[in-house]
């Protein structure tokens, strides 16, 4: 998409809580775009979580306009008062924790007082929980919602959430999550390192990445896996990623006899990845409802760039990704019967496997790089802009 001469002029100021891999080459393509000013204001929060080691410098962001915002209490009182500056745009916004709500209420407050153009960034979508903090939450996000210029969402289950709390279509705009990850000539040889250091040969690989937490319901695909494995015994699942629920899954592993065939490799460097999806026949990501659920999760965008059938439940905000029968199924979510049919359905039909990992690589291509997200972004700058006209 074009940008025009006038929004390159624009100031805009773009709060978020860190910087994560994943996201690096869209805020650089952003700042080549845009007069774009970053703050970066949950950096230690999202080390602790994701065992990253971003700080005040941040690698790969070189060259960009950006500062890491300290927080105190959970507020960046910092950010708070950057939006009282010059800038014609404001993007941000958050509620996943009563911090964040406090944080984003001022932003709103303090935008709209200065008649600026106020864009919402959010992944939330309706996973019909029937408790008092969801519907707290889903009356904070239909009020700012509401009072937001535009709101930027990745997928169309986002976007019928907004539109459910009262919120124009027209001021929503679809920006797909993008993965940075990239083939390469390692991932090969990797392939073929892991397959063999896990002997892997002559087998059919089931793959999970991810942490391991009740949100991701591991627990149902083992189950499901252990129904699959008494009909096909040359299937092996691979459990990638690390978390508070591990030694569970490996206990329930064994008391269903499957521990041999159920491998878990704990974390893993970033460079392994492309190797582990490329040996896999399927990705399945079985994700329950909790009092929330997965918001958007790129290992879904990962497995189909590496050509590969998926499997979710829908508990995933991601189920927009996947054309049931085309690139792989959408199951109920705690369902380990389900889960073990479309897994049996993929794995004993090499034909079918190939075909829709093809499609998978496609629908990738097509909708899901970085200059689509450029293009959403810009799509919603081009709106709030015309409304100021």
């Amino acid at each position: 998409m074009a940008v025009d001469r006038d929004l390159k002029s624009l100031k805009i100021l773009f709060i978020h809580h860190t910087a994560m891999w994943y996201r690096k080459p869209f805020f650089r393509k952003l700042s080549k775009i845009y007069d774009v000013k970053f703050l970066f204001t949950n950096v230690e929060g999202y080390n602790k979580t994701y065992d990253t080691e971003l700080s005040q410098k941040i690698e790969g962001l070189e060259g960009v306009n950006y500062k890491v915002v300290k927080n105190y209490f959970g507020i960046a009182f910092g950010a708070i008062k950057e939006t009282t500056r010059k800038y014609d745009v404001f993007v941000g916004g958050s509620w996943d924790t009563p911090t964040d709500l406090i944080e984003t209420l001022f932003y709103l407050l303090i935008v709209k007082l200065r008649r600026k153009s106020f864009i919402l960034w959010r992944e939330d979508w309706d996973w019909n929980v029937n408790s008092l903090k969801r519907s707290f939450v889903k009356f904070m996000a239909g009020f700012i919602g509401r009072n937001a210029d535009a709101i930027l969402v990745p997928g169309s289950k986002h976007k019928e959430f907004f539109t459910s709390l009262g919120v124009h279509s027209s001021s929503i705009f679809i920006m797909p999550n993008v993965s940075n990850i990239e083939l390469n000539d390692k991932d090969l040889e990797n392939k073929d390192n892991i397959r063999k250091e896990l002997n892997l040969e002559n087998k059919k690989v089931i793959l999970y990445v991810g942490r391991l937490i009740d949100l991701k319901g591991v627990d149902y695909l083992i189950k499901a896996f252990y129904k699959l494995y008494q009909e096909l015994e040359d299937v092996v699942l691979l459990v990638v990623g690390d978390g508070p629920e591990k030694s569970k899954l490996e206990v329930l592993a064994g008391e269903l006899g499957i521990k041999d065939n159920v491998i878990f490799t704990g974390n893993i460097d970033n460079s392994l990845l492309g190797g582990y999806y490329l040996l896999s026949n399927v990705f399945v990501l079985p994700s329950i409802t909790t009092y929330f659920a997965d918001a958007c999760p790129l290992v879904v965008n990962e497995a189909m760039y590496f050509a590969k059938p998926v499997i979710t439940s829908d508990a995933v905000g991601t189920t927009f990704m996947i054309q049931n029968g085309k690139n792989g199924y959408v199951v109920p979510e705690r369902d380990e019967d389900s889960l073990c049919n479309a897994i049996y359905k993929i794995i004993s039909n090499p034909d079918l496997e190939e075909k829709m990992g093809n499609e998978s690589k496609k629908l990738i291509e097509k909708g899901f790089k970085y200059k689509n997200m450029v293009d959403g972004f810009t799509s919603a700058v081009q709106h709030v802009m015309k409304g100021k006209k």
